[in-house]
């Protein structure tokens, strides 16, 4: 059998243990080791860290764990912006289903928006709870106060502007609800932009579905956007528009140019 075939065979199996590993070991840890540092730790802020770094921790050993398999290899460039990207709106490209998984790994104190289920959840709720991660069912008002107590405690979240996962090919578009959120809050952004050659993981893709050679995961943090200078516009939403045109133009550019 042919050298390559091999590889393919290999990162479809490594793949499929790497998938079982952190769902199984999730649904083991979430009950159990979180509800523990949750009840060890005051409440509050103190809590809320640990947890978040927990679930870093564990992140940051799941990708290493995929590079000593082979399944990927990662390229990261200005890391050391997200390490210290405290109280930052962090806007990010979503071309696979490793990103957030990346991003964490990269970030000591990620906070993110997340579905109800995940935070009701019998299995993953001790885990998404500890952390203090935001519910995405929240009114308006009460979300632009948890985002902005998140801020305030030095906390970076973590947003996904297309909503879903990019289909390759297809032109960034950005929803304005990051916008919004980043003009109301008077938040600095971080852009970052990830690519993966060739891509895998990707929407509508199943995971057994292993590209033909090892997929090169690239993250380029750029530099930190002050959006102050947007509000001089007579209305938010005026300035909303404008940051959405400006940051899909900046990931279009730097897309294009394969700059991540």
């Amino acid at each position: 059998m042919p050298a390559r075939c091999l590889d393919r065979l290999w990162r479809r199996a490594a793949t499929g243990f790497a998938f079982a590993f952190l769902f199984g070991g999730g649904a083991i840890l979430a009950p159990t080791v979180f509800p523990l540092v949750a009840l060890t730790s005051p409440a509050g802020a103190v809590r809320r860290q640990r947890c978040q770094h927990l679930v870093h921790l564990i992140f940051r050993f799941y990708i290493r764990m995929l590079l000593v398999l082979r399944v990927i290899d990662l390229e990261v460039e200005g890391a050391e912006r997200l390490r210290d990207g405290r109280g930052k709106l962090v806007v990010a490209n979503h071309p696979s289903l490793l990103d957030v998984v990346l991003l964490m790994a990269l970030m000591p104190r990620a906070q993110c928006i997340v579905k109800k289920e995940l935070w009701e959840s019998r299995w993953l709720g001790g885990m998404v709870r500890g952390a203090g991660y935001i519910r995405n069912d929240l009114d308006p008002e009460a979300l632009l106060d948890a985002c902005r107590a998140a801020l305030e405690a030095g906390d970076g979240i973590i947003i996904f502007p297309e909503g879903t996962r990019t289909v390759p090919g297809e032109p960034v578009r950005f929803r304005r609800g990051f916008a919004n959120l980043a003009t109301l809050l008077e938040a600095e952004v971080q852009p970052v932009t990830i690519t993966c050659d060739p891509p895998t993981l990707i929407k509508g893709e199943k995971w057994w579905m292993t590209p033909p050679r090892r997929p090169i995961f690239r993250v380029m943090v750029g530099d930190r956007l002050d959006v102050t200078g947007l509000l001089g516009y007579q209305y938010r939403s005026l300035a909303a528009r404008k940051l959405v045109r400006s940051l899909e133009d900046y990931f279009a550019e730097r897309l294009a140019d394969g700059k991540a």
